[in-house]
């Protein structure tokens, strides 16, 4: 009777082992991810170009024009990851900003009209000598490109010094159990029958400055 009862109840106690064995596996995944971000983008605000100890552990993506820096960013968050996912499968997106404020809001300005917009075309009058002020909300050139930038990305890449830099890593969880992947993933197209889980971590640093240059605008 005991046998029978256990034979009956060992199924369901290797599911929610393998259950908590994996989920405990995902979190370390992302936690090592994480980690990783975090030590390539110190040396990456560095704008050092020292090559990477072993080209082994440079993933696919970071090898392109020989760029060292590149290379030794991409072999530091492969080495800090544990060897728990896969980075050539992965999709690194490293994006530059001209300032934080630009990330979520664009360039700084005053609302003058109140409507919560920049307003391009907002008529500041004239000046003392009844001459017609340029249109447009008053804003804070973070660039110095003479226009107010609405948010978003200026570039792509790890950028040069004083840039701000958003990377993000994208990747894919293969469900090892996957009677678990039908309740929390979604079906894997690379692998009928199995599931996945879409995983991602962020890190937004700001390169170190380039002190021998002017931090204004020149005309």
């Amino acid at each position: 009777m005991a046998a029978i009862e256990f034979a009956m109840v060992l199924p369901l106690l290797c599911l929610l082992t393998f259950g908590v064995i994996e989920m405990g596996m995902i979190m370390a995944t992302l936690t090592t991810l994480e980690g990783g971000l975090k030590e390539a983008s110190r040396y990456g605000i560095t704008s050092q170009s020292t090559p990477p100890p072993d080209m082994n552990l440079v993933p696919d993506d970071f090898k392109i024009g020989n760029d060292n820096r590149l290379m030794t960013i991409g072999y530091i968050l492969n080495v800090n990851t544990l060897d728990l996912i896969d980075l050539d499968d992965a999709d690194v997106v490293p994006v530059i900003y001209d300032s934080f404020s630009v990330i979520k809001d664009g360039e700084p300005y005053t609302d003058l009209d109140l409507d919560g917009a920049y307003s391009p075309d907002y008529d500041n009058g004239v000046d003392e000598n009844g001459v017609p002020l340029p249109p447009g909300e008053p804003y804070s050139d973070m660039n110095c490109n003479h226009q107010r930038d609405e948010a978003g990305p200026s570039g792509t890449g790890f950028g040069e010094a004083g840039d701000i830099v958003a990377i993000t890593v994208n990747y894919y969880w293969k469900i090892l159990t996957p009677i678990v992947g039908q309740w929390l993933g979604e079906p894997d197209p690379d692998n009928p029958g199995g599931y996945r889980i879409p995983m991602s971590a962020s890190i937004v640093v700001k390169n170190e400055p380039n002190l021998s240059g002017s931090s204004f605008c020149k005309n």
